[in-house]
């Protein structure tokens, strides 16, 4: 089959060292082949899926000639470390609103994500969690002419053209296209870049959603406002219903970045068995989604590793 890829793509920077390789592991599952995309493997300090979206949203940045960043997440989010590092690399400053209702009081104390945007230079502002519930607000106040604004996870229509690119290269690798495509979905900007990249190929591929905090209805209706915004913008993409959003619920667990002794027992497990190491706020319990409703994905799902292991260090 061959696919009219003609489109306006926006302006891009690569960064990320793709492509990232599709490992598979054989022996989880009877009957199973689950493939898995090491997104983990962008870039050491960039590393994860947030520098796909990034290529695309400080492109913009640097042709908007614009000075500083701002941008928000979790106090070990890796979205906000990645933007930071980026930004540094390509001469702009970063300003991060970070939620934390404790946060550290000396900057000896930071560890993880939190203290890569130290060593890099980033003005860390902490914010409560009743205070980040205003985070759009918070982010315009403080913004002048010369800053970009990068909203939670970089998920927005300009940032799901990483995972759009991304389906480009997956076909690109798989020989055998895989029954299902599955990946955890905090920001949901992933998950929407997945299908669009899926949709515009014709591909009849699942792609399925973990939420790692909110619930089905949340991510279905934000999905679907990425999706349809770019499709505005880019006419050549497709426009997503809501009801055509794929999302798993019941594993977000203790809550957003909070971990049950399960979840880092199946960390410790797939770790010592294979050597491969997922984080506890995003990829174990995606993960976990997959082990244990592997019924809903085929015999050959694709799983994509968002990263994340500095908050895994972090956490430890």
């Amino acid at each position: 089959m061959t696919y009219d890829m003609k489109y306006e793509q926006p302006e891009r920077i690569f960064l990320a060292q793709t492509p990232t390789p599709i490992e598979s592991l054989d022996e989880l599952i009877p009957g199973t082949t689950i493939l898995v995309k090491r997104d983990d493997l962008t870039g050491t300090l960039l590393s994860g899926n947030k520098i796909r979206k990034l290529e695309f949203l400080l492109a913009e940045a640097k042709t908007l000639e614009k000075k500083r960043i701002i941008t928000c997440g979790g106090i070990q989010s890796n979205h906000c470390r990645a933007t930071a590092i980026a930004a540094r690399r390509l001469g702009m400053d970063t300003l991060l609103f970070l939620r934390a209702d404790e946060p550290p009081t000396d900057v000896s104390s930071f560890t993880g994500n939190l203290k890569l945007n130290e060593l890099v230079g980033a003005d860390i502002r902490f914010v409560t969690s009743q205070q980040y519930e205003s985070r759009v607000e918070i982010m315009k106040s403080a913004a002048g002419e010369d800053d970009y604004i990068i909203p939670e996870g970089g998920s927005n229509a300009l940032g799901a053209w990483g995972y759009i690119c991304a389906v480009d290269e997956m076909t690109r690798q798989w020989k055998t296209p895989p029954s299902s495509i599955i990946c955890a979905t905090g920001s949901g900007g992933t998950l929407a870049g997945i299908i669009m990249g899926l949709q515009r190929r014709h591909l009849d591929i699942p792609a399925y959603g973990v939420c790692v905090c909110n619930d089905a209805p949340t991510f279905q209706k934000i999905v679907s406002k990425i999706c349809n915004d770019a499709h505005e913008r880019w006419p050549q993409l497709p426009s997503v219903a809501a009801d055509q959003v794929n999302i798993i619920e019941g594993y977000v667990g203790r809550g957003y970045a909070l971990s049950t002794p399960e979840e880092l027992a199946d960390i410790k497990r797939i770790a010592s068995h294979r050597g491969l190491f997922f984080d506890p706020v995003y990829t174990a319990k995606a993960f976990r989604a997959l082990l244990y409703e592997s019924h809903r994905f085929g015999t050959r799902p694709l799983f994509i590793h968002t990263g994340g292991i500095f908050g895994l260090l972090a956490h430890s």
